[in-house]
């Protein structure tokens, strides 16, 4: 497993809780680098997922060396949830030019609650009341947030945008399922379950791509740039910080720090990209942090004793 205390200054190598929050930081710049990129959702779902395997192929060969490898059911597991992730990306990146980036990684963090809907549709674990009770207010600030109700704001296609973002919440609620066990089981293999993800993530993106718009290969600079900065910071670096600090907080810790995440998304659009939410969008998006935030740390706080029964709330983008 990588070392964060080799990716981090000094100050901060003791704090499981700084890792996730610069993880979260990390993950925030990715929306506004892939909407600077302009490129097709296949094409940047494509290369930000193959620049981060060369980034991370090091580091997998050095993990390897030390631990040994996984067996190939984990592998098997961890290739089908890369899958999920890589619909979640090819999804997010529509909702980035629809939505703009900071509300699109608003709506996409939707999968904490998310996901316990996939573990009752697959799995037939039941729904918690505060669940069924906190929907209606989510559905609302979704659409608030995505400019379905409401006027003015940010987004061209508000409807699209906001459908396409939960589907790839749902499709990141896929991923959970599918490698929620592998950290716990594997916790010396990080960086090959991330790697094993990723390159699965990258081939879907690549048949999509060649399906529809294909894979461009003739990009200027700026693109290139821009979305090695995004497999740096959003795919290799910020995956692996955040998934080396979850398993040593509690959930309702990590949920806060997480939603830095978008918080930070919603800034650098306003600053970067000048997406200033409207009144109704801004709303929307304090209902939804807020919402996602009380039902995960209400959850954690029930079942404070099962915690290794429950997924580690994570981060998207």
């Amino acid at each position: 497993m990588v070392n964060p205390r080799n990716l981090l200054p000094p100050v901060l190598t003791g704090s499981p809780a700084a890792w996730v929050a610069l993880g979260a930081g990390s993950l925030s710049v990715s929306a506004v680098l892939i909407a600077l990129a302009d490129v097709s959702a296949a094409t940047a779902a494509f290369y930000r997922c193959v620049l981060a395997l060369v980034l991370l192929a090091p580091l997998l060969v050095r993990e390897l060396r030390r631990h040994g490898p996984v067996g190939p059911a984990m592998l098997g597991t961890a290739l089908v949830g890369g899958a999920f992730l890589g619909l979640d990306f090819l999804l997010w990146n529509v909702s980035i030019g629809d939505v703009g980036a900071g509300i699109s990684t608003v709506l996409v963090n939707l999968q904490v609650v998310l996901f316990p809907l996939v573990m009752r549709v697959l799995a037939g674990v039941p729904l918690a009341r505060r669940f069924l009770v906190a929907l209606p207010v989510l559905l609302l600030g979704v659409a608030l947030a995505g400019g379905v109700v409401g006027t003015g704001g940010v987004g061209g296609n508000p409807v699209r945008g906001t459908v396409f973002a939960l589907l790839a919440a749902l499709a990141y609620s896929g991923y959970l399922y599918f490698s929620r066990d592998c950290g716990e089981r594997f916790p010396r293999h990080l960086v090959t379950l991330v790697f094993t993800a990723t390159a699965s993530a990258a081939a879907v993106a690549g048949v999509a791509g060649v399906a529809t718009t294909g894979i461009s290969v003739d990009l200027p600079l700026r693109a290139w740039v821009c979305l090695a900065l995004v497999a740096l910071f959003g795919q290799a670096l910020g995956w692996l910080l955040i998934g080396a600090g979850l398993p040593r907080l509690a959930p309702a810790l990590s949920s806060t720090l997480l939603l830095l995440q978008p918080a930070g998304a919603t800034l650098l659009g306003a600053l970067v990209l000048d997406e200033v939410p409207s009144v109704t969008q801004f709303a929307g998006c304090v209902t939804v942090l807020a919402t996602v935030w009380l039902l995960a740390s209400g959850r954690s706080r029930r079942h404070r004793t099962e915690r290794e029964a429950e997924p580690a709330p994570a981060a998207v983008g």
